[in-house]
């Protein structure tokens, strides 16, 4: 184990690096759109609603989009600071991923009421802010819900805006008590809790807008002339992963087959169970899994699938690997090939979040995986309507099902077998 002075010297440098990725995004924002545009950009994509799928980079543009990815990151890498907690796998997982949903849903506006909702919450329950740092950054999976009621909703600012905040803090609160509860619904098998939990919460608030007579209309808001810069951009945060990885795992991939033998189920931090260069080490093959597997198939690349890249990489620290995310990805693959157009955004964004049942193959094989893969995307564009986009991780939401469903079939029937075998090894056989 890791001495305290040495994860201390690690966290210092991960928040190092991670602060200085947003200084290099705020660079290239001022580089790529004047200080105006900027200003003017980050008013439109804050004071709109932000369902599913609304890209950023096409409704507020590239250089927009970078510097609302930056303010995303400085600010939880702020309440991280103030909290004193230690950047480990899930919190690697929580900066990416969110970070990535910037690209297309998440923004300052619906992301801070959620955040102080969770810090209420903590200070309740008399227990530490660092505790649900996962909870509140992962929680703002249900940020489009505060801008739809803000922006979405034909009320008097006066009204709506205090609403919005109000659902927001409301929403915090709830988070962590019921992220619990549900873990134990798909038994940790589904990677992306706090999306099966803000899937939950959206389906209840869709329920109460409908029976009010308010309809949330669906969007899709896709950018097309961005591919060549997103996969630039991409690429050199997934090379800074590994190359931050190499460093802190001296020059080598020492340990790596010990990372890659593992099931990935809830809660697999592998930057506590094998280091933190080896989980930046396997976030960056993760996203350049996802990225190679983009370009293989001649895909679109525009906010939402960077952004699901970018999530596919950050959970690299929290249970995804190669090996138990092909599998999915396979399944998933076979299904679109079947049933859908592979080359759109819409098939490939599932894809690419499928691998949230990476433990599948995990835990009981590739063909489980494979299933899983093929079934979530069966399942995904169905659920889609319960919450109507207001929760940015659709995809959680639907594998919190598939889990639920596939893992105690595959447990009886693993126990009908061994059961079997069990009574036949016993049996005496007939004297002749």
């Amino acid at each position: 184990m890791p001495s305290d002075l040495k994860i201390q010297n690690n966290h210092k440098l991960k928040m190092r690096f991670f602060f200085a990725m947003a200084l290099v995004l705020i660079a290239i924002a001022f580089f790529t759109t004047s200080p105006g545009n900027l200003f003017h950009g980050l008013v439109r994509i804050n004071t709109t609603t932000c369902h599913l799928f609304t890209d950023f980079v096409a409704s507020g543009g590239f250089g927009v989009t970078l510097m609302n990815v930056a303010l995303v990151l400085l600010f939880e890498l702020m309440i991280i600071h103030f909290s004193k907690a230690s950047i480990t796998g899930p919190l690697l997982a929580a900066l990416i991923t969110t970070a990535g949903f910037a690209f297309f849903g998440t923004n300052l506006f619906n992301t801070i009421p959620i955040v102080l909702g969770v810090a209420l919450y903590s200070r309740l329950e008399k227990i530490p802010m660092r505790t649900f740092l996962l909870h509140a950054f992962m929680g703002t999976a249900i940020g489009p819900l505060v801008s739809y009621i803000g922006f979405g909703i034909d009320l008097e600012p006066a009204l709506s805006l205090p609403l919005a905040i109000l659902a927001g803090l409301i929403i915090g609160m709830v988070l962590p008590p019921l992220s619990s509860s549900f873990l134990r619904f798909h038994q940790g098998y589904n990677l992306y809790n706090l999306g099966f939990t803000a899937g939950v919460i959206g389906l209840v608030a869709v329920a109460i807008l409908r029976i009010n007579g308010i309809e949330v209309e669906p969007v899709s808001i896709i950018d097309t002339q961005h591919r060549t810069q997103l996969i630039i951009l991409v690429s050199g945060i997934f090379f800074s992963f590994l190359l931050f990885g190499l460093i802190l795992n001296k020059w080598s991939f020492r340990g790596y087959p010990k990372l890659l033998a593992e099931s990935g189920r809830l809660l697999s931090d592998f930057a506590v169970m094998h280091g933190s260069g080896l989980a930046l080490i396997n976030m960056g093959v993760m996203g350049f899994l996802s990225l190679a597997y983009v370009l293989i198939i001649r895909g679109p690349v525009n906010g939402p699938i960077a952004g699901a890249m970018m999530t596919v990489a950050g959970f690299g620290a929290l249970g995804k690997h190669p090996r138990n995310s092909i599998p999915v990805m396979l399944g998933s693959t076979i299904a679109c090939l079947l049933h859908r157009d592979l080359q759109t955004t819409g098939a490939i964004v599932p894809i690419l979040f499928g691998t949230t049942l990476a433990p599948m193959t995990g835990g009981f094989g590739v063909f489980a995986g494979m299933l899983a893969g093929y079934l979530h995307i069966a399942v995904v564009s169905q659920v889609l309507p319960l919450h109507a986009g207001l929760n940015l991780y659709n995809n959680g939401f639907s594998g919190g099902f598939i889990a639920a469903v596939l893992v105690p079939l595959i447990e009886a029937g693993r126990n009908a077998i061994e059961k079997s075998k069990s009574d036949t090894s016993t049996q005496i056989p007939e004297n002749n």
